[in-house]
């Protein structure tokens, strides 16, 4: 699908306001940009028309879905796309390169839509995982175009991820 090419700062959503702040999808949309790209992928939008990062980051704003930061709050995701729930959060810091993929790996071998922290403690930047095969951890990046993550950020900055199910 077209949602493998979505970036943050693509027209027409990159000016869109996240929340009540002053920042763009284009400035700090790469968490909700990731979400997007993944009820896009799992086919659980059955609610907003022309479905894309801005018209999910509109009405997640209509729902009180960001904070006062641009912060996402996890809840409000299912009150607008209903079948697409966050479930939870694990943390990688500390771990091998061997137990993050694994841990990557199983989650989204059982299942589960994935958005990964790649920057760590080095600021934060979010991605989709798209599938792991073998070694290689595949992405949609919302802030490029480079596919295979550790390729493009050291592994040893993946510090999280937010696993997602979808009905």
């Amino acid at each position: 699908g077209d949602y493998v090419f979505w970036r943050q700062k693509n027209a027409p959503w990159s000016n869109i306001k996240i929340g009540n702040t002053n920042v763009s999808i284009g400035d700090i949309g790469c968490l909700a940009t990731s979400i997007a790209i993944l009820i896009q992928k799992s086919g659980a939008n059955d609610t907003i028309i022309s479905f894309n990062p801005g018209t999910f980051v509109e009405a997640m704003n209509k729902v009180g879905g960001f904070d006062s930061d641009g912060n996402i709050y996890y809840g409000p995701i299912s009150k607008v796309v209903p079948r697409f729930k966050y479930v939870g959060n694990v943390k990688l810091e500390g771990k091998t390169k061997q137990q993050k993929l694994n841990l990557i790996n199983q989650y989204q071998t059982q299942g589960y839509y994935l958005t990964v922290e790649v920057k760590g403690n080095t600021g934060q930047h979010w991605v989709a995982v798209m599938s792991v095969v073998g070694n290689t951890i595949n992405i949609v990046d919302p802030g490029c175009d480079g596919t295979d993550m550790w390729s493009i950020y050291d592994w040893k900055n993946t510090s999280q991820f937010n696993y997602f199910a979808s009905e």
